[in-house]
């Protein structure tokens, strides 16, 4: 995503820039009535974005930037947006994305920024900080999520509590306020009618009852059983307990939206911080019953964790916004937002998620505008150094990231090559890679590319860290691109016993 900033320009720039940071400085917002809210549909938001290299910043007054994913998000005064693991409120014609900033593993506050076009945020305020109580003075404060209370006129806050040296607890954390950006007051954390609560995310529906859904205990493991709750009608706290779903599937991440008469209920794994394959569940009732987890994404959704889905409605239409985290499990403190345009196909009750790394959305119509990119490797003739039995080279082009080519060995380095069948011009390489569950591996990897397959060029990206999903921007001209697996690197085993496999390798270009 482009953010305006205030990094000093010379001459001629100074006036555009000036213009241009106009666009971001939001007013107050005045504080909606009850029939002004909209609830951003909660459980998962995340958007992802349209090609980088397609993306444009039209420097005029009147112009929206692009969504860029994979970037360093900054607000309209150019400082780091600070709202993980949060969700997105409109009130009025103005969003509220919320969001909680941590240091040196605990709890600093949670962070509210406002914007009229989901794409130039401005800092709003601090609305919980680790000074609002004396149990947030050493905690961890995660995923919070802000609903708004019709009947009440509140503004309630939910998120997972921990002491701050562990994850003993398994605790939620309730606050309130009268106005979507001011002080809130801290009313305690508790465990929900006694069961542990981690990963967790609200959802309020269009008959005004309010649902808590986290990832709890069962059967003797932590995360082991998501359980789903109804909250009291003031929402602050927890009226039932609804029901166990995904038994011993170890699922977290929740997040919930509804599409007409479908419930969509999205999780991810439980692997730490590793990225892993998103699956969701739809049901016709929040008190289920609910459908057999689908894959959704590519198998590391896209190196992205899902915290919640924005709802986003306008003249035109109604878009769905994938918002998701992506953590680096070597630093921690490197986080990026995701955010990519999310497909609900009521009639057959699926849920689809492409990768783009850069594209638009229009919060005035509710229009997703999409980059012009063609995937040239897609179905054309590709070969491999070996291939195992059901494994073959054209599963890694064949547009499905949930197949895959391997190997026939676990013999490294291995190579992989599509003929485009004439020379196209590449702006971005997409690779999802293969990992395993425990056992997490970030690949080290070169493009190497040819227009008469005997030549080639190399960029070398053995330097690569990130897990399971990697989008390289380039700028070359080539019948033949070649992807050469050097070595796999697992966090927990100094020996790669990883057999060569990719699920899908996507070319980039107009």
């Amino acid at each position: 995503m482009k953010w305006i900033n205030n990094s000093k320009w010379l001459g001629a720039w100074i006036c555009i820039i000036l213009a241009v940071a106009g666009i971001g400085l939001e007013p107050n917002a005045a504080h909606a009535s009850a029939t002004g809210v909209t609830q951003a549909t909660y459980g998962v938001e995340a958007l992802n974005g349209l090609d980088a290299a397609n993306a444009k910043l039209s420097l005029s007054a009147t112009a929206s930037t692009a969504i860029t994913n994979g970037t360093d998000w900054k607000d309209t005064a150019g400082n780091p947006i600070q709202a993980n693991s949060g969700n997105i409120l409109k009130v009025g014609s103005t969003y509220y994305w919320y969001g909680e900033h941590a240091e040196n593993w605990k709890f600093e506050k949670v962070n509210v920024y406002t914007s009229t076009d989901l794409k130039n945020w401005s800092f709003r305020s601090s609305i919980l900080t680790k000074d609002s109580a004396p149990e947030l003075n050493s905690s961890k404060i995660e995923r919070p999520k802000v609903i708004y209370n019709k009947a009440t006129g509140k503004y309630v806050l939910w998120a997972h509590y921990e002491n701050g040296t562990d994850y003993s607890l398994g605790r939620v954390a309730v606050a309130t306020s009268d106005t979507p950006d001011g002080a809130f007051a801290y009313q305690g954390s508790f465990r929900p009618l006694n069961y542990e609560s981690r990963d967790m995310t609200l959802f309020t529906d269009t008959d005004g009852s309010g649902y808590l859904v986290t990832a709890s205990r069962k059967n003797g493991g932590a995360n082991d059983t998501m359980a789903i709750f109804k909250l009291t009608d003031d929402y602050i706290g927890v009226q039932s307990f609804v029901g166990w779903i995904f038994e011993n599937g170890y699922r977290e991440a929740p997040a919930v939206v509804k599409k007409n008469n479908t419930y969509y209920l999205f999780t991810s794994q439980a692997s730490g911080w590793y990225p892993n394959q998103g699956a969701y569940a739809t049901a016709s009732s929040m008190t289920g019953s609910w459908s057999a987890l689908s894959p959704f994404g590519d198998p590391a959704a896209y190196g992205s964790q899902i915290h919640s889905i924005a709802t986003i409605t306008g003249s035109a239409g109604t878009s769905y916004i994938y918002m998701g985290d992506r953590w680096n499990p070597l630093n921690l403190s490197d986080h990026k937002f995701i955010w990519l345009p999310l497909t609900l196909n009521d009639s057959n009750k699926t849920a689809t998620l492409n990768w783009y790394s850069s594209w638009d959305l229009d919060a005035t119509t509710g229009n997703v505008i999409l980059p012009s990119l063609v995937n040239h490797a897609q179905g054309k003739t590709a070969t491999a150094n070996s291939a195992a039995s059901g494994s073959p080279a054209s599963l890694a082009n064949d547009g499905n990231a949930q197949t895959s080519w391997k190997t026939a060995s676990a013999s490294w380095p291995a190579w992989w090559q599509v003929d485009l069948g004439s020379t196209k011009t590449i702006s971005e390489v997409d690779i999802s890679w293969f990992m395993y569950k425990g056992s997490e591996a970030y690949y080290k990897y070169k493009i190497e590319y040819s227009t008469d397959g005997t030549s080639y060029s190399t960029i070398d990206r053995t330097s690569n860290t990130a897990y399971g999903f990697t989008s390289d921007k380039v700028n070359f001209q080539a019948r033949y691109v070649r992807i050469n697996l050097v070595t796999a690197v697992l966090f927990n085993n100094p020996n790669n016993w990883y057999t060569p496999t990719v699920h899908e390798v996507r070319l980039l270009g107009h």
